[in-house]
């Protein structure tokens, strides 16, 4: 690792870039920027308010399905040929979501498409930039980069509420697309670059896909982060819906996803520098009651204060997530097959994101009620720490 001050400019760099390019990813974009156009599509186009807001559900299973194959073609080819393709791909398909949504089943076609052009706009590869430059400070470092996440999460939805407002939803959707390339196509080009090869003989000393997933360790991690991403990205993508219903406008009520992003980065930075100190699967368990904590709040309350403080907990949830998983994955199974293992991962939770808001509109529109739904969302919440502390081998990684 090359610690001279060009090396330590280098490796800042490559950090602020990937955090740019993850301000702009699919994830901020197309599920987490997908809150505020529920409600607006809705009213436009008569469509049912369930089945729009269940759109999430096949855009993140796509997304999700692509992880393990976007991470290993950035085993094969490097992070960066996938981001500069990426780059482009997204762009083509938010546009794309724009032009041709006339209908329910051609909008939720479009945004499939859009979802499979875009999956390499994901953690998978960003992660793997910043997992291989950084080694001594790795926990802080990805805290940085995620970081940015929380930025996107705290502005994007509230700017693409915006331009709804001014110019409609399938307007929003283009100027997306555009954004999305401005930012993420220079700094695929300029600023990231593939980290150094590793020797053999450290390679050697990691897992293979099929010795890690004959592990239990590795399956009690992939419970955990999907449950826990099941309930808490569910929680947030909620959030200006139930404002809408509890009397807020929808653009007051876009601004919620603020406090959640706010959340979000105070975690990534927090609790990244943490798992530089702190034994870390303790730490990751207890983070992840976070999500618990927000849905009980939302579910003995009616007012809309409760969930601006559930906001809160859904981001400290979602932040500290992003940071375990890469940290954890590394240290337990080294860099040997990272990008294939952090894209099963990272399927997990896209996966658990869509599934979980799914779930959530519609469990409530069937008579559930919100209340109720938020309650069994809190239990569900509740095995992801189980599972996490059920891993004695994982375990083994506190320090």
């Amino acid at each position: 690792m090359d610690t001279t001050s060009a090396g330590r400019t280098r490796r800042i760099a490559i950090v602020l870039g990937s955090g740019a390019g993850m301000y702009l990813s699919f994830g901020i974009v197309l599920i987490y920027g997908f809150s505020v156009f529920i409600v607006p599509i809705a009213e436009d186009t008569q469509w049912d308010r369930t089945l729009v807001a269940a759109v999430v559900a096949p855009m993140a299973i796509v997304n999700g399905l692509m992880s393990p194959v976007v991470g290993a073609l950035t085993d094969r080819f490097g992070p960066r040929r996938v981001l500069t393709v990426s780059s482009v791909l997204m762009a083509i398909g938010l546009i794309g979501v724009g032009v041709a949504s006339q209908n329910l089943p051609i909008f939720v076609v479009a945004l499939a498409v859009a979802s499979l052009l875009g999956s390499g706009q994901t953690g998978v590869p960003y992660t793997y930039v910043v997992v291989g430059w950084f080694h001594a400070r790795r926990g802080l470092a990805l805290g940085v980069m995620l970081s940015f996440v929380g930025l996107g999460i705290a502005t994007v939805p509230s700017i693409l509420a915006i331009i709804i407002s001014e110019w409609g939803w399938r307007f929003a959707f283009m100027v997306a697309g555009l954004a999305s390339m401005a930012v993420t196509l220079p700094v695929a080009l300029f600023v990231i670059r593939d980290p150094p090869v590793v020797p053999v003989s450290t390679r050697a000393e990691g897992c293979t896909v099929r010795q890690a997933v004959a592990t239990a360790s590795f399956w009690l991690m992939l419970g955990a982060f999907f449950l826990n991403y099941f309930a808490a990205a569910a929680g947030s993508i909620a959030l200006p819906v139930v404002l809408v219903d509890r009397g807020a406008s929808p653009a007051n009520a876009a601004l919620v996803m603020s406090l959640v992003g706010l959340s979000f980065i105070v975690a990534r930075l927090g609790f990244g520098a943490l798992l530089d100190r702190l034994p870390p699967v303790p730490l990751t368990s207890l983070a992840s009651l976070s999500p618990v904590a927000g849905h009980l709040i939302l579910s003995s309350s009616e007012g809309q204060i409760p969930v601006y403080v559930s906001a809160v907990f859904f981001g400290l949830a979602t932040g500290a997530e992003g940071d375990a998983i890469g940290y954890l994955l590394s240290r337990r199974f080294g860099m040997r097959s990272f990008g294939k293992l952090y894209g099963i991962n990272y399927m997990a939770l896209a996966v658990g994101a869509g599934l979980g808001s799914a779930s959530l509109h519609i469990m409530a529109a069937e008579g559930t009620r919100y209340v109720e739904t938020f309650t069994i969302f809190a239990g569900i919440a509740l095995i992801a720490p189980i599972l996490l502390m059920l891993d004695s081998r994982t375990r083994s990684l506190a320090r």
